[in-house]
């Protein structure tokens, strides 16, 4: 495997480091020895993308067109063993009249009482085309009650009492244009108080639309001081900040209390705050920036090969997907998977090497970074094997407002992140972590693009590319488990001390199918959703704590399919590869590429560092 290496005088190769720190960390290297243990799986054509689990029921989504058009929900047990046992399917056709009206079924929940929640989209996308949600009974399968919600729904959750059903309506844009109309994002709570498991039927198929709030970002739905002024502009294709509308905001994924709920707003950049018993948006949290270094070149070394080098330091937006909530001391917070996304037809990105054309039009870099740039990489800094292949956004990066981009900006971080729920700041984001861990333990994975064949191909873009996040607590200490969409790695961190001792958050557990190990039908490509089944869950007859992953799979000849997986941390690995350690080492040879302000501290913007490379570094 061929490893891209910087010599500074008087500084070890990357390389050299890496192998010093992984020598002296105690760990094992072979994939096999790590704890995320496989137990069982299921291939599903149309589906396995979504995930969910409650009252000993698994239920995943199956939407889609392999085999016929397919859209429905499928539901399996867990058997002692772990295995899983197909149980009911739920016929979710009839939500829209016919399957071919249906976009596809984007999430389900599923409920300890005795019921689940599917959302789906519609085919047609003009103003009166709301999505809707199936509340079904999950032993018979029969549909109890649909109601509207907002436009394109994405994902649905349910607060801890089981009052609320609340509902991620992205309305994602269809086309550039919009055409005549400009569906706006929302939330949608559904309130269903008094639901038990003796009347869930009753209670749910009462349900009417004067059950559903939904608040779009709407001044009247923002609380006092609350403005979108400042959020990204995802329909913007120029440097600068285009001024952000209701309509230009896409809500993602919802992690709630029982009083208010926290919703990504992935293209936008945001975490906002919908308080329950106002019906208002108390806080709309701009994430900011993180600089951190990464592989930023697919093809060092020809035309089509690439090599492992992370050494770019590259400024990016978290832009997160998946979020999860935990609570330490008292202090709530959120955990965020910083996929990044760009518009559908990706018109709000460019490579750095097609800066300012004509044909098609892309906004220059300033004439001074390019020249500060050059210095740094040899003389043309848009070579392939420099920076000239990264995809960057195109409207971020204007510090100075006169229409260049001083700041080359990536979308997304290649890390997870933790925020403090109430004032929405930065507490630790794992940095460079993944991408070093598998450049030294899994380097024919590096970069991946969902296949074993595909070494690099994604380092250009959003490298592992971080989807799915999940938070468990094993005997005394807390794990954030990631799924990395592209490289197709799951990544179990141990994050006990991410407050006191950032140096200490360390990966303790690893698993990839794309080694060729996993058994069962398979393929298991491109973890989308997880979610962490404890030990003393009711539902769980295993007595194992467990970890479920759906992948999403990759058109019609890569299926989606679910997987199950004992987790627990095994000794000696716990050290296995602390981010104090490696970043440390990482700090000698940070180069001099800074594409930011002073790399690693808070701009005029609001971003800041990734916590971990500390401030002048």
């Amino acid at each position: 495997m061929i490893v891209k290496t910087f010599r500074p005088a008087g500084l070890l190769s990357v390389t050299a480091v890496m192998a010093c720190l992984l020598a002296a960390s105690n760990c094992t290297t072979a994939r096999g020895q790590l704890p995320i243990t496989w137990l069982d799986g299921v291939r599903l054509p149309n589906g396995g993308e979504i995930v969910s689990f409650a009252g000993g029921r698994l239920l995943t989504t199956n939407s889609g067109t392999v085999g016929g058009v397919v859209h429905q929900i499928n539901s399996y047990t867990l058997t002692a063993s772990g295995s899983l046992s197909a149980a009911t399917t739920i016929d979710l056709t009839s939500v829209f009249t016919t399957g071919t009206a249906i976009n596809s079924v984007s999430s389900v929940l599923a409920d300890a009482r005795g019921f689940g929640v599917a959302s789906v989209i519609p085919v047609a996308s003009g103003s009166g085309n709301f999505g809707r949600v199936a509340i079904f009974d999950t032993t018979s399968g029969s549909i109890l009650k649909t109601l509207d919600v907002g436009y394109h729904p994405d994902s649905v959750s349910i607060t801890p009492d089981g009052t609320r059903i609340l509902v991620a309506n992205e309305a994602e844009v269809v086309s550039s244009t919009e055409g005549t109309f400009a569906r706006p994002g929302s939330v949608s709570v559904i309130d269903i108080p008094g639901v038990t498991s003796g009347n869930y039927a009753t209670s749910l198929a009462g349900l009417s639309a004067a059950n559903v709030a939904t608040y779009d970002f709407s001044a009247a739905n923002l609380a006092s001081g609350v403005t979108l002024s400042g959020l990204r502009n995802n329909r913007s294709q120029s440097p600068g900040q285009v001024p952000t509308t209701a309509t230009d905001i896409e809500p993602e994924y919802i992690a709630a209390t029982n009083t208010r709920a926290y919703i990504t707003l992935q293209e936008n950049n945001a975490i906002a705050v919908l308080d329950f018993t106002t019906g208002k948006y108390e806080a709309i949290h701009n994430l900011g920036s993180i600089t951190k270094l990464i592989d930023a070149s697919d093809r060092e070394i020809s035309s089509s090969q690439g090599s492992i080098g992370i050494n770019d330091s590259i400024r990016g937006l978290p832009m997160p997907d998946t979020m999860v909530r935990f609570s330490v001391g008292g202090t709530d917070y959120l955990v965020t998977a910083n996929e990044g996304d760009a518009h559908p037809n990706d018109i709000d990105t460019m490579r750095i090497s097609d800066e300012g054309t004509v044909s098609p039009a892309r906004p220059a870099i300033d004439a001074t970074v390019k020249s500060t740039l050059n210095g740094l990489y040899g003389g043309s800094f848009k070579a392939n094997a420099a920076l000239g292949r990264l995809n960057i956004l195109r409207d971020q990066g204007d510090t100075d407002s006169d229409g260049d981009i001083d700041v080359p900006t990536a979308l997304g971080t290649r890390s997870f992140s933790i925020w403090n729920a109430a004032t929405g700041t930065l507490a630790f984001d794992s940095g460079s972590l993944i991408e070093q861990w598998v450049a030294q333990k899994d380097p024919a994975l590096f970069n991946v693009n969902k296949t074993s064949t595909s070494f690099d191909t994604r380092s250009d873009d959003k490298g592992p590319e971080p989807e799915a996040v999940a938070f468990a607590t094993m005997f005394g200490r807390n794990y954030v488990f990631v799924g990395a969409e592209r490289q197709n790695g799951i990544f179990q961190f141990d994050i006990t001390d991410f407050l006191t001792n950032p140096g200490n958050v360390s990966i303790v557990g690893y698993y990839n199918a794309l080694s060729g190990t996993a058994p069962g039908a398979g393929p298991y490509v491109s973890p989308e959703s997880m979610l962490f089944i404890d030990a003393a869950d009711a539902g769980n007859p295993t007595g194992l704590h467990l970890l479920v992953v759906g992948f999403e799979g990759e058109g019609a000849s890569i299926n989606g399919s679910i997987a199950v997986f004992q987790a627990v941390p095994e000794p000696g690995t716990l050290t296995m590869f602390a981010a104090g350690a490696g970043m440390a080492a990482w700090h000698g040879i940070r180069r001099r590429r800074r594409l930011s302000h002073g790399a690693g501290r808070r701009t005029s913007d609001g971003s800041s560092s990734n916590g971990v490379f500390p401030d002048g570094a």
